[in-house]
């Protein structure tokens, strides 16, 4: 290993990583990524709520939900979920609603759409519908 390396030890190459692979050389510096930092931040904003209401279209459109089905989904958002909150710290309350009606017994499905407040009555009644058909 030393020897490839010897070659490039007198060298600045090794030096010169990426400016998101160094750590700032001081605050200032630091400041200087922030503006950047934030378009990323609101690109993958942007991304996951376009995310999130694609789910949701593609779950309304659904005509029926087996058991198997919610059981899978609802895996599904939950990971999803956990990606928004830890990955990027972004909560979406809905896909946390969405989980909770996919994964609920039966019986008590009709009491949590109703305490749904992210998501829309009308699509928790039709997850309802879909659970039950």
């Amino acid at each position: 290993m030393f020897l490839l390396l010897e070659p490039y030890a007198a060298g600045a190459a090794l030096c010169e990583l990426h400016a998101d692979l160094r750590a700032p050389a001081d605050e200032e510096e630091d400041a200087d990524l922030e503006p950047e930092r934030a378009n990323v931040v609101a690109w993958m904003g942007a991304v996951a709520t376009r995310t999130k209401s694609l789910l949701l279209a593609a779950v309304e459109a659904l005509p029926a939900l087996s058991a198997a089905g919610a059981k899978q989904l609802a895996a599904d958002v939950g990971y999803l979920s956990n990606i928004f909150a830890a990955g990027l710290s972004l909560p979406h309350a809905e896909l946390t609603e969405l989980e909770g009606l996919l994964t609920c017994d039966l019986a008590g499905l009709p009491a949590i759409a109703e305490s749904a407040v992210a998501l829309r009555p009308a699509f928790a009644a039709a997850v309802v519908t879909k659970r039950q058909s």
